[in-house]
């Protein structure tokens, strides 16, 4: 499949026109023109999963699970804070919702490359993600709050 052809620009402009292929490859024998280049595989981001406190000063801690999460994307990785996720239409005061929010975090884990821990505090809910992911082999990295705050890795 030509990915990149200076010629004529395949691409997703005209992927419709020429399905997987550029009109140079297909009138020549499959040969690629001169101005074929491959494109190279961008190396696969890692899903970070960001464990921090939520419960005591709920804006504080959701400040700062936003701050953890620019922390993680700012080091070329994606972000996974389920507590920023799930507050936005579960109720973390209502038992039975913070119980569906914690399993449906918890099996997001499952998918996740690394758990990060931020702060010093390691709330219940916390320490359920650390021993879950220990549990899975996932690589867990303990971070500190002047660590964020300076921007040190």
């Amino acid at each position: 499949m030509i990915e990149n052809c200076g010629t004529c620009r395949i691409g997703a402009e005209t992927v419709d026109e020429y399905p997987g292929t550029c009109p140079f490859y297909k009138k020549h024998l499959h040969k690629h023109c001169g101005n074929y280049a491959p494109l190279k595989k961008a190396e696969k981001r890692k899903l970070i999963y960001v464990a921090s406190p939520l419960r005591g000063d709920y804006e504080k801690n959701m400040a700062k699970a936003r701050q953890y999460c620019k922390y993680v994307a700012n080091r070329g990785h994606i972000p996974y804070a389920p507590h920023l996720l799930f507050t936005q239409f579960m109720d973390d005061t209502i038992p039975d919702e913070r119980t569906a929010g914690m399993a449906m975090g918890k099996e997001m884990l499952k998918r996740c490359d690394e758990l990060w821990v931020f702060g010093e505090v390691i709330s219940e809910g916390m320490a359920a993600e650390i021993e879950m992911a220990k549990e899975m082999g996932i690589p867990i990295r303990s971070i500190s709050t002047e660590e964020v705050q300076h921007g040190q890795d």
